[in-house]
């Protein structure tokens, strides 16, 4: 039997006196292509946050590919790449600059075609040296997306990837989703 891409025993997330996360036991098999549902102030973004270690839970524990996320938080977050339901970036440098530092933080210094593809893929070719600044909200999602796969993660969390985007970008993410799932890659929505 394989590993687990995620495995989650028991989570836990109070903020005070809320009880944001009220002990999920879950697991995503590697390969799986898992959609996290709920309504608004479920928990689900919380629970992302968990997985990544951005969020400390109260309880519980959690793995991604068997290390776990607060005892090896470094090879945890190697193995994952998040793309935030916020539209964040970094207004200083030209998509490529972003792309390449993201790669620079898990220790990849040569991208090899893997950014071409990426570029490719989301259709970001034309916009490769352009200053973020320049972007329509849409450019800067495909961004996000570009980013949390820079380091080519074995596994894919997005949050509300298609947030605020038009159908026709919409479906050009949905089928990158599925190429990357198809190529192996456990992707979470």
């Amino acid at each position: 039997m394989t590993q687990a891409a995620i495995n989650i025993q028991g989570i836990r997330k109070n903020y005070g006196q809320l009880e944001a996360l009220k002990g999920i036991d879950l697991e995503i098999r590697q390969g799986e292509f898992f959609g996290l549902l709920g309504p608004n102030g479920a928990g689900k973004s919380t629970l992302i946050n968990t997985i990544a270690g951005l969020v400390r839970p109260s309880a519980g524990r959690i793995e991604v590919l068997g290390h776990d996320t607060v005892a090896n938080y470094r090879e945890a977050r190697r193995n994952i790449g998040v793309v935030p339901q916020e539209v964040v970036y970094d207004p200083f440098f030209s998509v490529e600059e972003v792309i390449r530092n993201q790669a620079g933080y898990f220790g990849v210094t040569d991208m090899g075609g893997w950014l071409d593809e990426l570029l490719d893929a989301l259709e970001l070719q034309d916009k490769r040296h352009s200053n973020m600044r320049q972007l329509s909200g849409g450019m800067k999602r495909r961004v996000l997306i570009a980013q949390a796969l820079a380091h080519r993660p074995p596994i894919a969390i997005l949050d509300e990837p298609t947030a605020g985007v038009d159908v026709e970008l919409r479906q050009s993410l949905w089928q990158f989703a599925r190429r990357l799932n198809n190529e192996g890659m456990t992707v979470v929505l």
